[in-house]
C-alpha cells in the first residue's frame, strides 16, 4: 500500500459509487486539478458541479411534501461527496475532519458540512481523495472500503438501528460513518453520525444518505502518505504545536472547556437564542410581546459548571491528532478510557447547548446533555432540532397550534421541559416527513414546517422562524452584532457562523456594516481555503498564515504564496454561488431575493440585553446597501450573479 498515492500529497483517486447498479469505479484525479482546487471543500465544489449526475428533467418535477416547491435533493439521481483535504493523513493538528457535500435536503441548495473523528484520515490513507456517490440502492446497504478494495453490501439487519448500535456493530469493519432513524425515514434534519457524537450537523445530509439506500460507509487502511518534503512538513507541525501549547499553558479555557464556556459570553453580547429566538440573553419572554416573564440561570449551561459537578468528568481525545477540549466526557465508575455509547456522559458544545437549552426554554447542561445524546444517537441535528421544537411551543404557547396539536403523548409544547426533546425526537423519526400529521411536520425542519402551518392556520408562522435560504440560524443572532446579518445572508449554504469570521469585535448593529465588506470577502475566501486543507476552524488562530502555506507546500509540492490560495478560495465561492443561481433559475425565483434573512431577524427588535431595540441592520436600505457592495466587491451583477 506504501504506493497507494499516485501524486506526492494526494491520492489522486475518487471512488465513484453508482447504488443504482452497484457499480464502484475508480476515477483518477490530476495533480492539476487537486492544485487548482487545494482539495477537501474546493475539490468537492469542483466536481459536483463539473460531474453533476443529476437528471433535472425528473429532479424538478419532485415537491417538497409541505411546500410543493421543486424538491431535487430527494431524487436518488442527486451526487453525494465526501471528501478529505491535504491535511488529512497528517500529523497536524486538529485537521481530523472530512467534508460532505451535497444538494441540501433541508434547503434544496449548495451543503457543505463537516465530520470530525477519524474517518477522514483513514479515507485518505487508504488511498482515496474521496467517494462520489449517486443512485439508490434497491435495499438498505452500506459500502465497505478496506484500502483500494471497496464492495457494496446489504444491511438489511441495520435498519432501524441508531447510530450507536450501528457503529457497535461494524466495529472491527474500522472507522465509520453512519445514519441512525431519522436518515433512513428521510427527516430533513438528519445528520450523518462517526465515533458516537461527531456530526455533519448541517443542511440534512444524513437525509442524502437516506433517499440512497445508504446506512453506513466503514473503511480500513494501512496504506503511508508521500510528501513532497516530510521535513518541511514536521517543521511547520511544530510551530502550529507550539502556539497550541502556548495557549494552553496561558490559561485559555477554549483549550479546556471547548466551546461549552460560551454561554455566558453570548448571553452577555446579546447572541445567544432563547425560547425561539424571542430573545438573545436568556430571558424568555410571554409569547408575542416584550415582557419577560423568566430568566433562565445561563451559568448553569455552562461547561464550567459541568465538570465541577461531574468531578469524574475529563477532556477527552475527539480528532487525530488534536488538543482543543471540545469534547469531554464523564468516567463511570469502572469505565477506562472514552466511554463510548455509555448513556449521559458527553459535555453538549455551546451550539447545542444555546439550540437545545436556551432555545427551549432548558437551563441545565445535564439536561441538554441527554437531549444531545438522543439527537446523535437518532442522528439529528441540533441546530435544527432546536430550531423545530422551539417553533412549535411558540405556535403552543401563541394559541396557533391546530387542533389536537398542543400536546403530544400528554407532553403540553412549552419551553422549560427538559423532557420534550428526547419524547419529540423519537417520534419525528418515526413519521413519515410531510404527511401532514404533526411530526410529519416538524421532520421537515422548522422553515417548512412553518409554511404548511401558516397554510392550515391562517397565523403568520412563517414570521416565527430564523433563518437564511432555508438553514436555521446557528447559535448567534445578527441583531447583536454588527455585519454578522450580511455574513449569513451572503454564504452560500445560508445561515451558517463558520463561513466568515471578522478580526475583531465589530460592535452592534446599530451603525452601518458597509465598511465591513471588504473583510468579509476575505475572510469567507480565506475559510474557503481552510476547509479545502481541511482544518478545524477551532485551531485556525493558532495555525497562522505562513505556517498554513508552509504545510501546504511541503504537502503537495506546490509554492502557493497565501495570496494564491486565497485566488482559489475565491473561484471555489464563485462556484458553488453559479450553481445556487442555476437552481433559483429553475425555480423562477431571483438570487438577490433568496439572500435576505427572514422576518424575526429583519424586522422583531430585541426585547433587552445591550441589543435591546436592535435588529440586524440599522433599516432596509442599509440592507441594501451592504447587499449591493458585497456584490459590487465580489465581482457579481446587482442581481447577486457572477460573471
Amino acid at each position: 500500500m506504501a504506493d497507494s498515492w499516485r501524486h506526492k500529497g494526494s491520492p489522486g483517486r475518487l471512488m465513484d459509487v453508482d447504488l443504482s447498479t452497484g457499480r464502484i469505479q475508480e476515477v483518477h484525479l490530476s495533480r492539476e486539478q487537486i492544485l487548482r482546487t487545494i482539495g477537501g471543500k474546493g475539490l468537492a465544489t469542483e466536481l459536483l458541479v463539473d460531474r453533476d449526475t443529476t437528471d433535472y428533467s425528473e429532479a424538478m418535477t419532485l415537491e417538497h411534501p409541505l411546500t410543493k416547491n421543486p424538491h431535487p435533493s430527494a431524487h436518488p439521481t442527486t451526487p453525494l461527496l465526501i471528501m478529505t483535504g491535504p491535511f488529512q493523513g497528517t500529523k497536524i493538528g486538529s485537521a481530523g475532519r472530512s467534508v460532505i457535500c451535497t444538494r441540501s435536503p433541508l434547503t434544496d441548495v449548495y451543503i457543505d458540512t463537516y465530520i470530525g473523528g477519524d474517518f477522514g484520515h483513514d479515507l485518505r490513507l487508504a488511498g482515496w481523495d474521496g467517494l462520489f456517490i449517486h443512485g439508490k440502492a434497491e435495499k438498505l446497504s452500506r459500502i465497505v472500503i478496506e484500502d483500494l478494495d471497496s464492495r457494496i453490501e446489504q444491511c438489511d439487519s441495520l435498519s432501524g438501528k441508531t447510530t450507536w448500535e450501528t457503529e457497535q456493530h461494524l466495529q472491527d469493519e474500522g472507522k465509520c460513518i453512519s445514519i441512525g432513524p431519522a436518515g433512513e425515514s428521510g427527516v430533513r434534519i438528519a445528520s450523518p453520525i462517526t465515533d458516537g457524537r461527531r456530526a455533519a450537523g448541517r443542511g440534512g445530509t444524513g437525509a442524502q444518505f437516506g433517499f440512497k439506500n445508504l446506512k453506513a460507509i466503514s473503511v480500513k487502511a494501512n496504506g503511508d502518505p508521500r510528501f513532497e518534503s516530510a521535513e518541511k512538513l514536521t517543521d511547520a507541525i511544530k510551530k502550529q504545536r507550539a502556539e497550541m501549547g502556548a495557549l494552553r499553558r496561558n490559561g485559555d479555557p477554549f483549550y479546556r472547556f471547548g466551546t461549552s464556556n460560551a454561554p455566558r459570553y453570548a448571553a452577555d453580547y446579546s447572541r445567544m437564542p432563547t425560547a425561539n429566538y424571542q430573545s438573545t440573553t436568556g430571558s424568555i419572554p410571554i409569547a408575542g410581546s416584550k415582557v419577560i416573564r423568566a430568566e433562565l440561570d445561563v451559568d448553569r449551561l455552562t461547561g464550567r459548571v459541568w465538570h465541577e459537578e461531574l468531578p469524574d468528568a475529563k477532556q477527552s481525545a475527539c480528532c487525530t491528532p488534536c488538543p482543543i477540549a471540545c469534547e469531554a466526557a464523564d468516567r463511570p465508575e469502572g469505565v477506562k478510557g472514552r466511554p463510548r455509547y455509555v448513556e449521559e456522559v458527553d459535555r453538549p458544545e455551546y451550539e447545542t447547548l444555546a439550540m437545545m437549552g436556551a432555545n427551549l426554554g432548558i437551563e441545565s447542561s445535564f439536561d441538554v446533555m441527554r437531549g444531545n445524546d438522543a439527537c446523535n444517537k437518532l442522528g439529528i441535528d441540533t441546530i435544527s432540532a432546536g430550531a423545530a421544537l422551539s417553533l412549535m411551543c411558540e405556535v403552543n404557547e401563541r394559541g396557533w397550534a391546530p387542533p389536537g396539536w398542543e400536546n403530544f403523548d400528554g407532553r403540553e409544547w412549552a419551553f422549560g421541559d427538559p423532557e420534550l426533546p428526547m419524547h419529540a425526537l423519537r417520534r419525528m423519526t418515526e413519521s413519515t416527513p410531510g404527511d401532514g400529521s404533526l411530526f410529519g411536520t416538524l421532520a421537515c425542519g422548522a422553515v417548512p414546517a412553518s409554511i404548511h402551518l401558516e397554510k392550515i392556520t391562517g397565523h403568520p408562522v412563517t414570521e416565527l422562524t430564523a433563518h437564511c435560504k432555508g438553514l436555521d440560524l446557528p447559535a448567534w443572532d445578527p441583531r447583536g452584532k454588527r455585519g454578522n446579518a450580511v455574513a449569513y445572508m451572503t454564504s452560500n449554504v445560508g445561515a451558517s457562523h463558520m463561513r466568515a469570521e471578522y478580526k475583531s469585535p465589530t460592535g452592534l448593529p446599530d451603525s452601518t456594516a458597509i465598511d465591513l465588506m471588504d473583510e468579509l470577502v476575505i475572510s469567507q475566501d480565506s475559510i474557503v481555503v481552510r476547509d479545502s486543507l481541511i482544518l478545524c476552524a477551532f485551531a485556525r488562530g493558532a495555525t497562522h498564515d505562513d505556517v498554513i502555506v508552509d504545510a501546504y507546500n511541503s504537502i503537495v509540492g506546490d509554492n502557493a504564496t497565501w495570496n494564491i490560495l486565497l485566488q482559489r478560495g475565491k473561484s471555489q465561492w464563485d462556484l458553488a454561488r453559479k450553481w445556487n443561481v442555476e437552481h433559483w433559475q429553475r425555480m423562477g425565483v431571483l438570487p438577490r431575493e433568496q439572500d435576505l434573512l427572514s422576518n424575526r431577524l429583519r424586522f422583531d427588535p430585541l426585547p433587552n440585553g445591550v441589543a435591546k431595540g436592535m435588529v440586524s441592520f440599522v433599516s432596509e436600505q442599509d440592507e441594501s446597501d451592504c447587499l449591493s457592495k458585497y456584490y459590487e466587491l465580489r465581482g457579481w451583477n446587482q442581481d447577486g450573479i457572477p460573471a
